[in-house]
């Protein structure tokens, strides 16, 4: 009998502590109509700056891509088109139907923006689910004015759409593992499927919530019926990941593409990639990250994000007794940074300073969240306002500072200059030699929506026909990467007799110092400069090239030619 009451208690005092465990959740996730409040400012001052930018520059390189893509005349060409590119189709046929609408630059560019705001909203509300309603806040404050979010959100990409995609499948997945709801199951995975479709980094999101859910399966919480949802739905989407892999991306695995990029990549940091170890420079990559997101101090934000790790697994194992959970929750902000770690000292992702990092920024927003979850997890006057100043210094260090002494050179106007300085200067039927990226950006300011032909050539050498100029473009995507003297027998095989006949060199410099000619002319073999004009770091010269080994194997160096 005494045993029979001892077990009665005992089952009591767990059904008590479940019913306060979920009482106390409840309350934490709750939003008053202050939060809701502070949500819609924090979000319409992101807007607001985002407005302002949205034609701030002109359309860069990698936008002309996507809007030439997407101007194809059919979907069929669309499709075919986004094939020689290294991202899914998904936003490419949406900007085809977007340019009903119109094809300027702040018109291509506003879906971004649209496409950022249920992002932040949803980006709050998983947040909210994690760590309730004050510390949810510190996140969504992060994810508004992160420069990088901010920049993503005013381009013509389908960052926004991607990490749109990311907050609603999570938010769902967390609805998911709360209540077991198979709805909440079916968005989640549609949002993880249409992501995949938008952008490939998808692939290392899906692979780090699937790990954290796997732990979540451990923890004995979910029943039969929810494990075989998730499980079937995890098979789902890897064979989406894996078609896609067999159908487009590995035609690009191990390509020449692919090392270009890596080129482009390992000079966006702050290290020098010539004098470290792997193992540093990854580390070093990781920092940068963490710098290219919050802007200040990497190692006193690195903190932040470890703090907030603790304080998850604190916070998962109080609610839920689970040691698994408790262990999924700290992971959620320390694994996928140890996944992007690891897929770039393997060389097959990038990690620092570069867009591409971008699909971390929801797991370093809920470290930064939990950071602030001891401060804000109770409500009350001074620990709002320690909340308030520790934010409002952030926002005047880092993302108010730059955008408010933010100058450029780089202005739609600059590059309709550049257009009608080439028209004005470059007789028809003449022979244009560029590289990809000056390319594309030429292509949308000099033919809009009017369809180019574009002819393969020996090499890696591409020939259009934009108008009434002869475009060839050079088989590296920007000049400074391509050593035109050693690479001259290449040229002349596809050029024939135009190798040594007067051609206009034109190229767009994108305020980059690696495109000054005095650099670029280094690794060309120019013998004459017939002509030469530029608005600003922007050049269109007429040479004659000259083969290394004639007679006159003497030639002008750099300063020789840009003084002529």
């Amino acid at each position: 009998m005494g045993k029979t009451t001892v077990a009665s208690a005992s089952i009591e005092t767990e059904a008590q502590n479940d019913e306060t465990r979920g009482s106390d959740s409840s309350q934490e996730t709750s939003v008053s109509v202050v939060i809701w409040l502070c949500v819609l400012v924090i979000i319409l001052v992101g807007i607001v700056i985002r407005v302002n930018l949205l034609d701030l520059l002109f359309l860069g390189y990698d936008e002309a891509m996507h809007f030439q893509a997407a101007r194809a005349t059919n979907i069929a060409d669309v499709m075919q088109a986004s094939r020689i590119y290294t991202h899914p189709p998904l936003i490419f046929l949406f900007y085809h139907y977007w340019l009903i609408l119109g094809d300027s630059e702040w018109l291509l560019r506003l879906p971004s923006l649209l496409f950022c705001v249920p992002a932040l909203v949803f980006g709050f509300l998983w947040l909210k689910e994690l760590l309730g309603p004050r510390p949810a806040l510190v996140g969504l404050t992060f994810l508004t004015f992160s420069l990088p979010m901010i920049q993503l959100s005013i381009v013509v990409r389908g960052y926004t759409l991607m990490l749109m995609f990311f907050f609603v499948a999570l938010y769902y997945q967390e609805r998911f593992f709360r209540h077991e709801s198979l709805l909440a199951l079916v968005v989640s995975g549609l949002c993880l499927g249409l992501a995949m479709l938008t952008h490939y980094a998808t692939a290392w999101f899906l692979l780090a919530i699937g790990l954290l859910a796997l732990m979540r399966l451990f923890s004995g919480s979910l029943s039969r019926r929810a494990i075989v949802s998730w499980v079937f739905l995890q098979f789902a989407l890897i064979g989406l990941c894996v078609g896609l892999y067999l159908l487009h991306v590995k035609g690009f695995v191990n390509s020449q593409i692919q090392s270009e990029l890596w080129d482009v990549w390992l000079n966006y940091s702050s290290a020098d990639q010539t004098k470290l170890r792997p193992a540093a420079l990854t580390l070093i990559h990781t920092a940068d990250y963490i710098k290219y997101v919050a802007g200040v101090n990497p190692i006193l934000m690195g903190c932040l994000l470890l703090v907030g790790a603790f304080v998850l697994l604190l916070k998962g194992y109080r609610e839920s007794g689970s040691k698994w959970i408790a262990i999924e929750r700290s992971l959620t902000v320390l694994l996928p940074m140890i996944i992007a770690a690891f897929l770039f000292n393997y060389r097959i992702y990038p990690l620092g300073y570069t867009r591409h990092s971008i699909w971390l920024i929801p797991f370093t927003a809920a470290g930064f969240s939990a950071a602030a979850y001891p401060l804000l997890r109770c409500p009350g006057v001074f620990r709002s306002a320690c909340g308030v100043f520790l934010l409002g210094f952030w926002f005047y260090l880092y993302p108010y500072q730059v955008v408010r002494s933010l100058e450029t050179t780089q202005t739609p106007a600059m590059a309709r200059e550049v257009a009608s300085l080439l028209k004005s200067t470059v007789p028809a039927d003449s022979l244009i030699i560029t590289d990809d990226s000056t390319r594309n950006v030429l292509e949308y300011y000099l033919m809009g929506r009017e369809q180019t032909q574009m002819k393969p050539l020996e090499g890696g050498f591409m020939e259009y026909q934009m108008g009434d100029y002869r475009v060839i473009t050079v088989p590296k995507f920007h000049f400074y990467l391509y050593d035109f003297k050693n690479e001259w027998e290449k040229y002349q095989q596809v050029l024939g007799e135009d190798a040594t006949e007067p051609v206009w060199l034109t190229y767009i410099g994108f305020g980059n110092p690696r495109n000054t000619p005095q650099r670029l002319f280094r690794n060309f073999p120019p013998r004459k400069v017939l002509e030469k004009t530029n608005y600003l770091d922007n050049y269109i010269i007429k040479v004659e090239f000259i083969a290394p080994d004639s007679e006159n194997k003497k030639l002008p160096d750099a300063d020789t030619l840009i003084d002529q």
